[in-house]
């Protein structure tokens, strides 16, 4: 979706400048020499000018864009943005280049019509983790001689969600057995011993294979198959020491570690908590809570899985 476009401008641009100087010699010599034909050429070079704006604004007229779904990312990672141009029946727009403002990445739409809907993507660095409804989209064009720039801006709604940038050392939290009481000393990954793995950064020690380590041989974690009983509990007062946004992006940490370890877990911000769970589902609910958290508001969990 898309709200209106804004105003459509044509701009001078460098070649304007150009274009400008060439006319004043023109000009000069015409005046300095009374020469006829230099005034002739002027006056037809600045007609042919005149006439490039107006085709550079109708070569923008028209054009509507819709951004496509967008996957999340992290912090720091680079968005695609799927555009979807189109134009009124029997139009045609030729050259028409696209970017979100403060980022480099461009796609460019050799011809837009009616006909033929027209896809393009843009690369979008994201710096801020959040909770996002729409997206700036500016679109300009040179056609047809280059000597004005016709440009207007999208506001693309679309909700997107940029995740906390990944980090911090601290290892997991403690496991603790909801059923402790009935199952002593449960693992978290289960019971019977399923072969080892390599340790990820994060990760508690415990179920290192340190003989393994004495041996001269990597950091590796044992792991167990069968019912686990053991339940990760990543929550906010476990932090104390650290500001905002380093807990966000330790959460986020102890989320991604415990998921690649399949374990069971839960996340617990002020003012509400996403029950225990594991997969790709659970994980994803736990990351737009982190995104969208705000000390001064926040969505009920049911808004965000």
């Amino acid at each position: 979706m898309s709200c209106p476009p804004s105003r459509l401008l044509v701009l001078p641009n460098r070649n304007s400048l150009g274009l400008f100087a060439v006319l004043i010699a023109m000009w000069y010599a015409g005046a300095g020499q009374n020469n006829g034909a230099a005034y002739l050429l002027c006056f037809t070079v600045a007609g042919i000018a005149a006439v490039s704006a107006v085709h550079a604004w109708a070569n923008l007229r028209g054009i509507t864009l819709r951004a496509g779904m967008i996957a999340p990312v992290f912090a720091g990672e680079t968005l695609l943005l799927p555009l979807h141009a189109n134009a009124k029946a029997g139009r045609r727009h030729t050259a028409i280049v696209a970017h979100v403002p403060g980022n480099e990445g461009v796609t460019i739409f050799e011809e837009i019509s009616g006909e033929h809907p027209v896809r393009g993507e843009l690369y979008v660095k994201e710096r801020k983790r959040g909770h996002f409804e729409s997206l700036t989209v500016r679109v300009h064009s040179l056609y047809p001689l280059g000597f004005f720039t016709a440009r207007q801006t999208f506001e693309l709604y679309q909700t997107h969600f940029v995740y906390p940038r990944p980090f911090g050392d601290l290892p997991l939290p403690a496991a603790f057995d909801p059923a402790s009481e009935r199952n002593a000393g449960a693992r978290t990954e289960g019971d019977d011993f399923a072969g080892v793995r390599e340790w990820q950064p994060g990760e508690s020690m415990r179920h290192v294979d340190w003989k393994a380590v004495a041996r001269g041989q990597p950091v590796m974690i044992k792991q167990w198959s069968g019912v686990a009983g053991d339940l990760l509990v990543l929550e906010w007062e476990a932090l104390p020491h650290l500001g905002l946004e380093e807990k966000l992006c330790q959460l986020a940490q102890w989320a991604i570690t415990a998921e690649k370890a399949g374990a069971t877990y839960d996340l617990r911000l002020p003012g509400f908590e996403i029950d225990p769970g594991r997969g790709e589902s659970h994980f994803h609910a736990c990351m737009r809570a982190l995104a969208s958290y705000h000390p001064e508001q926040i969505d009920a969990p049911g808004n965000l899985r």
